[in-house]
């Protein structure tokens, strides 16, 4: 399997690769856009600067030592949607990383990506989770529009994703493994996430009330899911547990998150990530394996496994 690592330096590109990342992924805001629409209305979902590569000259940089390394580097342009006036700069933005060497390119609108693939066929392109490809029909549409590669969903079970796979055997998928576990589904979800401080909106306390009374137990469940959030970190998002489950289902990548986090924070990402697919490959018992997951969980992080922060809380029950 591959493992798929953010980059935002040029700086730490080669530790990563050299950590054992297959693939890098990353981006810039270039000037232009800076100038007119500014962070805020971010080019690629981040609206911090230490998530950023600095400039096209980091952009060339990462993208050569991807090649040197034989690895590979795909360009973030995952905004779930653009408007007509930033389409232009867009564009001129794309043909400026086709000439530094970039081949891929991750992206959630539909529009960009109609646009960009008539103007940029040679590219693969990924649909970002922020697509909401969350079923084998939205992946098959997206797949006549020109998307060659998916990364699902943070929301889904295994059992979905792995139904997923089999409906669409033939258009490689990645899964989420480390860090970054959010409590929504991203494809919806209408935050704005600009704190410079990165806490997030969907970790500050807040009490949810439903519309109708009495609630059901179902919606008790989910409340209680959603405001528990402000008492957990998503930085501590794992998904070690579902290495075994994500091999037989056949995902082709688990993708790390941490755009924007330090360098030794991605480096250790990457070698627990190596770390658990080679034991996952011995077919080790699954508890036997599990206790090793769980057990690197409150090495990494400190703390013990929450089910807030498991990707997959299918895997949690007997934690």
């Amino acid at each position: 399997m591959r493992i798929i690592s953010p980059v935002d330096h040029a700086a730490e590109a080669t530790a990563l690769l050299s950590a054992g990342a297959d693939e890098l992924y990353g981006g810039y805001i270039p000037q232009a856009w800076q100038q007119r629409f500014g962070l805020l209305a971010s080019i690629n979902q981040r609206t911090f600067a230490g998530a950023q590569l600095d400039s096209y000259a980091g952009l060339c940089a990462v993208v050569d030592a991807c090649k040197d390394a034989g690895g590979e580097f795909a360009l973030t342009l995952n905004s779930p949607f653009y408007s007509d006036a930033q389409m232009p700069l867009l564009i001129d933005y794309v043909s400026e990383a086709v000439d530094a060497g970039v081949g891929s390119l991750i992206l959630a609108d539909l529009s960009l990506l109609r646009i960009l693939k008539t103007q940029f066929p040679e590219l693969l392109f990924h649909a970002s989770t922020l697509a909401h490809l969350s079923n084998s029909a939205a992946i098959r549409f997206y797949r006549r529009q020109g998307i060659g590669r998916v990364i699902l969903p943070r929301h889904l079970t295994l059992a979905e994703m792995a139904e997923i796979r089999r409906q669409v055997p033939d258009l490689p998928c990645d899964a989420f493994l480390l860090v970054g576990k959010c409590p929504n589904t991203e494809g919806l979800c209408s935050f704005h996430h600009s704190s410079t401080d990165k806490i997030w909106p969907c970790e500050i306390p807040y009490q949810i009330e439903p519309f109708i009374q009495p609630a059901s137990v179902e919606a008790q469940q989910a409340m209680a899911v959603q405001s528990g959030w402000s008492m957990s970190n998503r930085r501590h998002g794992c998904g070690l547990c579902a290495i075994p489950q994500l091999i037989e289902a056949g995902f082709d990548g688990l993708k790390l998150v941490g755009r924007g986090a330090p360098t030794a924070r991605k480096i250790a990402n990457i070698a627990t990530a190596v770390e658990f697919v080679h034991l996952a490959e011995k077919q080790l018992d699954f508890s036997t394996y599990r206790k090793e997951a769980i057990a690197s969980h409150q090495r990494i992080f400190g703390v013990s496994c929450n089910e807030n922060v498991c990707y997959y809380p299918e895997l949690f029950q007997d934690v």
